[in-house]
């Protein structure tokens, strides 16, 4: 895909520029200065069916971790991110820097390759993806050590630029939903997951997921393992049926099997 440039006076006024010309598109680049950067707009979304049956597991297993996070207020959704990227920011988090912010738009500095990218790529080698995933494990361990969570870990919105990891997209609002702590306990129930339905061998989900466990807090990884036997009924109603599954049913089936080691 060509790069899109352009040439104005301020960051601001290119960004309005290339709006005007790529305004379809939700996110997308553009160069300024030499410099990459993004542009993202509102996500519009409406609860469906599936949403709505969400909501009412809650409500009847009394577990939040079930409630759905579908953006009804894509403005709203917007400003959030932009109020989370800036506050990890200050907190010494590697995510974008937040550049310009309008009510329809944000503007961010460029983050690096998505993780998905790089460790589903061929043409890396193995032991330096293993390396790659242990590095992403041990910054979500420490995201979650200092007390913050991400609420979407999947390697798409994670990546890796100038040898570091780097966190992004923070659309979902968990804050009325869940505490901090369910938040990361939350956060590593989704890493376990996308690790399994994501990864291609076996050897790199368990380097990842062994650095994740030697680096996260005993109390927190406690805390996962706790949340996990909670669904041993779960558990046992997949494991006859697995294998027949598909890709996010084998992946909760194995993430459930995983945390039950311990």
């Amino acid at each position: 895909m060509k790069e899109i440039r352009t040439d104005h006076p301020t960051l601001e006024n290119a960004a309005v520029d290339v709006l005007s010309r790529n305004g379809h598109k939700r996110t997308f680049s553009f160069v300024y200065e030499d410099e990459k950067y993004w542009i993202k707009q509102p996500e519009y979304g409406e609860a469906n069916l599936w949403h709505s049956l969400m909501s009412l597991l809650s409500k009847f297993l009394n577990n939040n971790f079930f409630r759905p996070t579908v953006v009804t207020d894509p403005i709203a959704s917007l400003a959030y991110e932009a109020k989370r990227l800036n506050e990890l920011k200050a907190a010494g988090i590697n995510v974008p820097r937040v550049r310009v912010q309008k009510q329809g738009y944000l503007v961010l500095e460029d983050a690096g390759v998505p993780m998905s990218v790089l460790l589903g790529s061929s043409a890396m080698k193995e032991e330096e993806k293993k390396s790659l995933a242990s590095e992403l494990s041990r910054a979500l361990a420490d995201l979650h050590n200092r007390g913050f969570y991400h609420s979407r870990p999947a390697l798409r919105d994670i990546a890796y630029k100038e040898g570091k990891i780097y966190f992004m997209d923070f659309e979902e609002n968990l804050e009325n939903t869940l505490t901090p702590e369910e938040a990361i306990i939350r956060d590593g129930f989704l890493y376990v997951h996308t690790l399994y339905r994501k990864l291609r061998t076996p050897e790199l989900v368990e380097t990842a997921l062994d650095a994740y466990h030697r680096t996260l807090r005993p109390d927190l990884w406690d805390n996962l393992v706790s949340e996990a036997r909670r669904y041993s009924l779960t558990y046992r109603v997949l494991k006859p049926i697995y294998r027949h599954l598909g890709k996010d049913g084998v992946a909760i089936y194995q993430t459930l099997e995983y945390l039950r080691r311990f």
